[in-house]
């Protein structure tokens, strides 16, 4: 299956995928400062969540930022899509200081 990569870059756009392909978002994040990228909506109809995880730099600078995965799988036909906010654990999702938006329009 195909896999489709996207990155802080393509925030706000439209996008194509096949059914069955995956489905990969990496957004900068420095957990250090308390702020992590969670989803805050995903339609379970058409995105199965796979998962996220954390790279950390290359580097071994202290407190550096590295890179949060995000892993879907499109599911079925159809247009949906998917947001992710950028907040510490104890905030309201009203309280993020950042948020990713994605549509996407999955195909048979």
């Amino acid at each position: 299956m195909a896999e489709s990569i996207f990155n802080g870059k393509n925030n706000g756009a439209s996008v194509e995928v096949q059914r069955g392909a995956k489905i990969t978002i990496e957004l900068q994040e420095n957990p250090t400062t308390g702020y992590r990228w969670t989803i805050s909506s995903v339609d379970e109809a058409f995105l199965q969540s796979e998962g996220d995880e954390f790279l950390p730099p290359n580097q071994t600078t202290p407190g550096a930022g590295g890179l949060r995965r995000f892993l879907f799988r499109a599911k079925g036909a159809g247009s949906t899509a998917v947001t992710l906010i950028s907040k510490r654990a104890w905030q309201r999702d009203d309280q993020a200081v950042g948020a990713f938006n994605l549509r996407i329009c999955i195909l048979n």
